[in-house]
């Protein structure tokens, strides 16, 4: 939209409030009916730029007026309206709750939500090969509740061209700056034609810190990581003796090159740390509805700890069986289970990725090892099922009760055949397997964090509300 195209279209619009036309029931229901039969995804993009051209044309031409104090209360910055298809892209390696918050603060900008997940050759390019593979980072986007379509292979550096051939009108990022190799910003060509939106960075949790984690464990004890490390299918409860043997000559290999100053440290691995609070669950637990009269209600639970793709493929099956509650173990109950330095995420992490999933009716927060009878009565349980490799990964011992006892002695209780043997100690073992590799790239991106963090205690009072 030109300059003089913009003030009329805004002199035209001030025009239409004096004269009260939106307050015209005939003029309004007209106007639908003429844009319903007229738009289209192409016309709804067009629609977007010119209102985001429009909006910097208000504010900018508002800058340049002299405030009176009548006028005072008018200074806080025009609220983007939503836009009808934009675009968010991201590689979505070891996702977590900020990615899910970054996709839901995306989606209230918008009414239809495409999420493009970086090709692996991509990634290979820019930032070293990713801990997951690209079916396991794409199922797991695809399983966001509020993702509406998925673009794969995208590229890492998202062009005008894109944009226009997926029908959107905006690209939105999160409010940390990204550049290109040549140090500019990697989303200036998008603010200089207005097509880009921001939203703010949720802080306390990256991919950086969880792999700083990784690299922790594997670090301090890379023995007994080794021993974590197990099969979870039933033929089977350790790795044989010829793999631990590999793996752990490669990891002291790669330990003799690193020197001490470039290590990671439980200073630099844990920061900075997630704050939850009842308005981020609120807003993860939006559109959770009660189980519908005669619908049967499903339980399953585990710690789900990095949510990837065996989770997503159980919870998707358990779903199809009915109204799915999702019991989450605390921390202390997982550390007991599976060793101190486990779970990698505390439960306020865990919470809201399994929250954020579509395939999640209700969660149980710190659920107990074991199903007992007052559970399921008090929540009307008709079913309890467990993956194939979940909990049996941790067989009871002659001390210990089985922790579906009472669904199977009530015959509630049923097995899911895991799709996929992936585990979190299965993630642990690719970190190990090229641990030198994720630690020079976990030393670059934790700089580049502390230095966004370092940028915002500059700008106080200029960030970016979390929408």
């Amino acid at each position: 939209m030109e300059q003089e195209n913009t003030t009329l279209f805004a002199v035209m619009l001030n025009q239409i409030v004096k004269q009260n036309r939106f307050h015209d029931e005939s003029f309004l229901e007209k106007l639908k009916l003429v844009c319903l039969n007229s738009q289209n995804d192409e016309i709804l993009k067009k629609a977007d730029i010119a209102f985001s051209k429009l909006y910097e044309f208000i504010e900018s031409s508002f800058k340049t007026l002299k405030i009176t104090e009548e006028n005072k209360a008018l200074v806080a910055p025009l609220q983007q309206p939503k836009v009808h298809r934009l675009y968010v892209d991201g590689v979505f390696d070891l996702t977590h709750s900020g990615h899910f918050n970054a996709i839901r603060q995306a989606k209230q900008l918008c009414e239809i939500l495409v999420l493009g997940v970086v090709s692996t050759e991509e990634v290979i390019k820019r930032k070293g090969p990713p801990v997951l593979t690209y079916e396991e980072r794409v199922g797991i986007a695809r399983a966001c509740k509020w993702v509406d379509e998925i673009y794969e292979n995208a590229p890492y550096d998202p062009s005008i061209e894109l944009l226009d051939k997926l029908n959107c009108s905006h690209v939105a990022h999160g409010d940390d700056l990204i550049l290109l190799p040549d140090g500019t910003d990697s989303y200036q060509a998008f603010r200089n034609v207005n097509r880009f939106l921001t939203f703010k960075r949720t802080e306390g949790i990256s991919t950086t810190d969880i792999v700083g984690r990784l690299l922790l464990l594997t670090k301090t004890e890379p023995n007994l990581a080794m021993q974590k490390i197990r099969k979870m299918s039933g033929d089977g409860a350790h790795v044989i003796a010829s793999k631990i043997n590999e793996i752990n000559d490669h990891h002291e290999t790669q330990s003799i090159q690193q020197t001490q100053e470039h290590e990671v440290d439980e200073k630099t691995a844990h920061k900075v740390k997630l704050l939850n609070t009842t308005k981020r669950i609120r807003q993860f637990s939006h559109g959770l509805k009660e189980p519908q009269p005669g619908q049967k209600i499903v339980y399953i639970d585990g710690s789900y700890d990095m949510i990837h793709i065996g989770h997503i493929s159980t919870l998707q099956k358990a779903k199809e069986l009915g109204y799915l509650i999702v019991g989450l173990h605390d921390d202390d109950v997982i550390s007991e289970k599976k060793g101190r330095h486990y779970p990698l995420l505390n439960l306020q992490e865990r919470v809201l990725s399994v929250l954020a999933l579509k395939y999640v009716d209700e969660v149980v927060i710190g659920a107990p090892w074991k199903v007992t009878k007052a559970m399921i009565d008090q929540f009307k349980i008709d079913l309890v099922v467990s993956g194939s490799i979940d909990k049996h990964e941790f067989p009871p011992t002659e001390h210990e009760d089985d922790p579906y006892e009472i669904p199977k002695q009530l015959g509630k209780f049923s097995v899911i055949p895991s799709t996929y043997e992936i585990t979190t100690d299965k993630i642990i073992e690719r970190i190990l397997h090229n641990r030198k590799n994720f630690l020079d790239i976990y030393n670059i991106k934790n700089k580049k964090q502390d230095q966004y963090y370092k940028q915002k205690e500059e700008k106080k009072g200029e960030d970016v509300q979390e929408i």
